[in-house]
């Protein structure tokens, strides 16, 4: 443990006791130690996406050591990345106060500094959205919207926005929309108080109808009607008649005497089954509508889910082709050509999601790829002429390298195109490539009928193909 008290400055006693503070300093280490471990806690919460969540254990974090470099830090970049810039900006400026040496923080800064185009656009969300809220309190919810609106697409991580504009929604009885844009928020911050909270709100249960078809079972009875034949009897006949009678007659007395009270207990044993099929089936139909609930709460659960899932998938394909973007522009200015023409080939514009970044991609694209296409063509150009007639195979080769590239960043309105192709292929052929060379020249023959390699062309393949 360190002599030093770590609060002013001055020496400890042998009980590492300061008099100077009259309080022993393992108890500032220990809040220390706290203080680490919130900032711990909440690096977690910022990697599982739930900002809300380490916004709150950073903030407890430093009030208990507000020199806790590392939170400050870390809880500028998270206000960043719910789109509040202000307190972003205000975190890393104390940040950098306490600490002006090796601090991340002056590279935040300077990077949010450097680009004034892009804290022009976060000032002008800022405003926009104050005035929506001016709308909002004037009850006039459509301005509002269309001003909040505006803000996301200047600000699109912006979560007080979008919470705004989801509560502009439910005023307009809009739930559709309001539930869409509150899955927006919680796909940036899962744990988002109030988008929960207002998304708890406005769903409700769906309960399934269950129509109960009865079916009226008909019995028919068919009564037959019995058919007596007078027949004649002999007198013998009827007397042994008579005998046979009787003794059924007295069959029959036994049977009603003997046999009522076993009818009866059967009787009531069937009863008794009959009661318990009655409640046994009660409880399945029970039973039955209760998983069918649960079914439908299940299917209508895993579909938010999904849609949870397709809009963060979205939101980071928008998100790799803006740092493209991005980058792009930043090698641009600083006239790295070259690599902003590769950032900008690998920018998938159908994952730019606002007007701005597609427009701002097609302008880089027009004023970059021309550039890089006709360097390379010449650089291309001048390596041939130096490796034609030695058949330097390096120099050749390169001179493919540089039409290549030139293909790959021509827009199509290039005045040099077939010569591209003519080059190409004159150095394959030099290069004793000729399958290669051969499908250049033909196709230099197709696209440029009009060429004035034509003939060139034509001759070089016949000697080819011979």
């Amino acid at each position: 443990m360190s002599k030093l008290c770590i609060k002013c400055g001055n020496q400890l006693d042998e009980d590492y006791f300061c008099t100077n503070c009259d309080m022993k300093i393992d108890i500032y280490e220990k809040i220390q130690n706290t203080s680490k471990l919130l900032y711990n806690q909440g690096l977690q919460k910022a990697k599982l996406r739930d900002l809300s969540g380490a916004i709150s254990v950073l903030k407890r974090s430093l009030k208990l050591d507000k020199k806790n470099i590392d939170a400050r830090n870390l809880l500028g970049l998270v206000y960043f990345e719910v789109g509040e810039v202000v307190p972003a900006l205000q975190q890393w400026v104390i940040s950098k106060h306490i600490q002006e040496e090796n601090n991340i923080a002056e590279y935040y800064l300077e990077k949010i500094h450097r680009n004034q185009h892009k804290l022009d656009t976060l000032n002008t969300a800022i405003k926009k959205y104050n005035l929506s809220i001016g709308y909002i309190q004037q009850n006039s919810t459509d301005l509002a919207i269309i001003q909040l609106k505006k803000v996301i697409s200047l600000n699109p991580k912006f979560i007080k926005a979008y919470c705004l504009l989801a509560l502009c929604y439910i005023n307009e009885n809009n739930i559709a929309r309001a539930k869409k844009i509150l899955l927006k928020v919680l796909s940036i911050d899962k744990n988002n108080y109030i988008a929960l909270k207002y998304y708890e709100d406005i769903t409700t249960d769906n309960e399934e109808e269950e129509n109960i078809h009865i079916i009226d079972k008909q019995e028919e009875v068919y009564s037959g009607n019995s058919v007596v034949k007078e027949n004649r009897i002999s007198p013998s006949i009827l007397q042994f008649a008579y005998v046979i009678f009787g003794i059924i007659i007295g069959l029959l007395v036994a049977v009603f005497l003997v046999v009522p009270g076993k009818v009866k207990g059967k009787t009531k044993e069937a009863d008794d089954l009959k009661k318990q099929i009655l409640v046994m089936q009660d409880e399945y139909e029970s039973k039955e509508k209760t998983l069918n609930a649960q079914i439908s709460q299940l299917k209508l659960e895993l579909d938010n889910k999904d849609k949870i899932v397709n809009d963060y998938k979205d939101k980071e394909a928008n998100y790799e082709a803006m740092s493209n973007l991005q980058e792009a522009l930043s090698f641009s200015i600083n006239d790295d050509e070259l690599s902003a023409a590769n950032k900008l080939f690998d920018t998938k514009k159908d994952n730019l999601l606002t007007a701005t970044s597609i427009e701002l991609y097609n302008k880089l694209r027009s004023e970059i790829y021309p550039k890089v296409s006709s360097k390379a063509f010449n650089n291309g150009k001048s390596l041939y002429n130096r490796g034609k007639n030695s058949k330097n195979k390096d120099t050749l080769n390169t001179a493919i390298s540089q039409f290549q590239l030139s293909s790959k960043f021509a827009i199509g309105d290039e005045h040099y195109l077939d010569d591209l192709l003519y080059y190409e292929a004159r150095c394959n052929q030099l290069l004793n490539r000729k399958e290669e060379a051969i499908s250049l020249f033909e196709k230099l023959l197709s696209r440029y009928p009009k060429s004035t390699f034509k003939g060139w062309t034509q001759s070089h393949l016949n000697s080819l193909k011979k």
